[in-house]
């Protein structure tokens, strides 16, 4: 099992998270980089938004991954998956040319009592980290 961080724009994907009303994490990119085939069942996600700490944290339930995606394709994820991601009409309008795309089904959603403070300090949105 790895622990990865994932960091979001707005606290608001964070909290419907733990909330457990967004239960598919779809990350889409141009190139491979994590968490595109770098996460698994079974792995750990600790969540913050951009500007906060780590204020929670969830278990990847399943993972799918995608490569030489089309507008078509990113089209039916939308619709196979755009509840249950809770992301934006604009989110999917900006994805629409990329290439790649990680879809990670999270269950258990846990919020910490004490919010901890991120080891990470460049500007990745996806990192694994180490938990002393």
């Amino acid at each position: 099992m790895s622990t990865h961080l994932a960091v979001f724009k707005s606290q608001k994907s964070v909290d419907n998270i733990l909330r457990g009303e967004k239960t598919v994490e779809i990350r889409f990119s141009q190139t491979r980089h994590v968490p595109y085939q770098g996460v698994k069942r079974g792995d750990v996600v600790m969540l913050k938004s951009a500007h906060g700490l780590i204020v929670g944290q969830v278990e990847i339930e399943n993972v799918l991954f995608y490569d030489n995606l089309s507008p078509e394709m990113i089209a039916n994820l939308r619709r196979e998956h755009g509840k249950d991601s809770a992301l934006p009409d604009d989110y999917w309008q900006k994805k629409s040319k990329a290439r790649y795309a990680t879809l990670i089904f999270l269950r258990n959603p846990e919020r910490f009592i004490m919010p901890l403070k991120s080891p990470k300090k460049d500007r990745r949105p996806w990192a694994e980290i180490k938990i002393k």
